[in-house]
């Protein structure tokens, strides 16, 4: 407010000081111009009739005009003929005054004007003017905006106070307040005025969007640290807890449970999602009963529910562990009538801080779950990194992970092998094969089918392998139209739940979009023992199969206790009798019997059979003769490369 009162005090004096320069030069010439117009008979009267009487009257009348400083005549000649006044200054600039006519020269104004009459110039007078009392008044003028000054100053610094107390101040109150306030941890700044104009309103709103903040805030947190259906802890926080627990460290040390709820999943398939829902919250309130308030309880997955005890002994936990137990065994659950008993599996873990890293720890618990489990239903485990089960465990652990690998990028990588199978009643120029799968980690070190296999079963991994091997093989073969013409059939194994996956059908039924194949030389295999528990469940897309040609197979029979019951009444094109029966055959007149007996049904019934584990020339010559359509095993053929066989 100063500088801009300056600045205003600074450009009024000089706008002013320049419009009183302007009109003082132009009231100046005026009067100049007046004084000459009445001087000018005399003067002319003179230069043509020169005499004491004229000369003493224009004397006494230019003594008249105080501000006329000196005038000196000139006839046509540019002879002076008279002089008024003091005339130094005219004398010194007359050359120049003859040229300009009129300059203005700090307190002198100098003004040539010609004496004329009837249109004839007779001569001409060169006039100063005293400008000191045009001066005079801007001198006032200045003093007087200057003696305003600091009356003006005054008022702005008024003004300025009262502004900033009005406007200014408050928004500085308002700018302190937010930086001041973190609502939501509910640290809140109220502003405050008695005004009652927009100040107030903008203060109101500024508090109650805080207190929404806040209220937003406690929410949100509440339910990204919570359980929605439980309303327990959830999987995040109690992580967060156990990242704070490694990092403090207590004199006794920590003891995490992580409970599994057996045959949860029975629940969930029988009675329905909303029963699994209400079993989770009934569980829940029951347990809770058992804790101490300083632990944490949180359901971390679908039925999975851990405990953090803190700041305790191992025998503290193992004591706690048993309750859980005792508590969790045969729980009754009553739905629309019908009675469910359900248990738990619980894994005991007791670390210190800075013992293990967070996967380190998830990792043991798991492992630790995984053991209890092994034992059966409403059992326990206490982890001990040297036992054999936890050992066995985290090699799976890290081959599920290697697993995850090959199906994306790498480092470890799958490949693609097929094994002959080769007709036994008749030759053929066609091939056939089964399509099998060949693992290699990430330093090409060969993982057996035996050992990753396990791994993806109990890890849910066998449906993505499965289109794997399918989509894979497809996108290979499509290539080599040549191969496809050459080619019988191709059989693709299946695990069990792949068939009711889902994904995996979507996945079928895009190949069959994408790929121009002859389905009707594509078998899909699946074994005994997982047939009799999914293929009732599939009937629809079994059924959507068989529009589409594509054949299925029964593989390795014989091994199931129904086994026969089932094959008259599965809808397979393919029986693939097991290889046990063939391999004690020649010893064995039972296994040789049952190999004619699912000959004699599949031919009833249009199958085909094929036979495994043929390993010499004998069991060649048996299958041959009891009519066996084809035949499999390192006698016919080793497994090989897809790559070579396409080559």
């Amino acid at each position: 407010m100063t500088l801009i009162v300056i600045v205003v005090e600074a450009s009024t004096l000089f706008f002013i000081l320049n419009i009183q320069k302007k009109e003082n030069r132009q009231n100046a010439i005026t009067q100049t111009e007046a004084i000459t117009q009445s001087l000018n008979n005399d003067l002319l009267n003179f230069i043509l009739n020169p005499n004491a009487d004229v000369l003493s009257d224009i004397t006494f009348r230019l003594s008249a005009f105080k501000e006329i400083r000196g005038v000196i005549l000139y006839d046509e000649n540019n002879k002076a003929i008279f002089q008024y006044g003091d005339t130094k200054e005219l004398t010194k600039r007359q050359l120049t005054v003859f040229k300009e006519k009129t300059i203005f020269d700090n307190e002198h104004l100098f003004v040539k004007k010609d004496i004329s009459a009837d249109g004839y110039t007779l001569g001409f007078q060169l006039i100063d003017v005293d400008l000191s009392s045009f001066k005079q008044k801007e001198k006032q003028i200045t003093q007087t905006l200057l003696a305003i000054f600091p009356f003006a100053l005054l008022f702005g610094f008024i003004m300025s106070l009262f502004l900033s107390k009005s406007y200014t101040k408050p928004f500085i109150d308002l700018l302190h307040a937010m930086k001041d306030s973190d609502p939501t941890n509910n640290k809140i700044t109220t502003v405050k005025t008695t005004a009652n104009n927009e100040i107030k309103e903008l203060f109101n709103g500024f508090n109650l969007q805080m207190k929404q903040i806040y209220k937003s805030s406690k929410k949100l947190k509440f339910q990204a640290s919570h359980d929605q259906l439980t309303g327990i802890y959830n999987r995040f926080y109690m992580e967060e807890q156990l990242q704070n627990a490694l990092k403090n460290e207590k004199d006794l040390g920590y003891n995490l449970l992580y409970i599994d709820l057996d045959q949860f999943k029975f629940i969930n398939d029988s009675a329905g999602y909303q029963a699994g829902d209400e079993l989770l919250k009934m569980i829940t309130k029951e347990y809770s009963t058992t804790l101490s308030k300083d632990s944490i309880f949180a359901r971390v997955d679908g039925d999975g529910f851990m405990v953090l005890l803190k700041d305790c002994t191992p025998k503290t936990g193992i004591s706690f562990l048993e309750k859980s137990l005792e508590k969790l065994r045969d729980f009754r659950f009553v739905w629309k009538g019908e009675t469910y008993t359900i248990s738990a599996s619980i894994a005991l873990v007791y670390f210190k801080p800075f013992q293990y890293t967070l996967k380190e720890l998830l990792k043991a618990t798991n492992s630790t779950l995984y053991t209890a489990k092994a034992k059966g239903r409403n059992k326990s485990h206490i982890y001990d990194p040297s036992d054999d089960l936890t050992k066995r465990f985290n090699t799976e652990l890290e081959t599920a992970a290697q697993i995850k690998e090959a199906l994306k990028d790498g480092p470890s990588r799958f490949e693609l092998f097929a094994q002959d199978i080769v007709p036994l009643q008749e030759k053929s120029d066609k091939v056939s094969y089964e399509i099998l799968i060949r693992m290699w980690d990430k330093n090409n070190n060969f993982i057996s089918p035996g050992d990753f296999l396990p791994a993806a079963e109990r890890y849910q991994l066998m449906a993505e392998i499965d289109m794997h091997v399918l989509w894979t093989y497809l996108e290979t073969v499509s290539k080599k139209p040549k191969h496809i013409e050459g080619l019988h059939s191709v059989h693709i194994n299946l695990a069990g739940s792949t068939l009711n996956n889902p994904d995996f059908q979507k996945k079928v039924k895009k190949a069959i979009k994408h790929f121009d194949f002859p389905w009707e030389k594509l078998e899909l295999e699946i074994t005994e023992s997982s047939a009799i528990g999914n293929i009732n469940q599939a009937n629809e897309f079994i059924s959507w199969l068989k529009t589409q040609k594509i054949g299925l197979a029964l593989d390795d029979f014989g091994t199931g206790m129904a086994s026969f019951e089932y094959l008259k009444s599965l809808p397979f094109d393919v029986v693939k009798i097991d290889g046990s029966f063939v391999k004690d055959m020649h010893v064995d007149p039972t296994d040789k019997a049952v190999i004619k007996y699912i000959q004699e049904i599949a031919h009833l019934k249009g199958q085909e059979t094929v036979a495994e584990y043929v390993e010499t020339k004998e069991d060649v010559e048996e299958l041959t003769a009891i009519g066996v359509t084809y035949g499999q095993g390192y006698y016919l053929g080793k497994p090989r490369a897809l790559s070579t066989w396409i080559d």
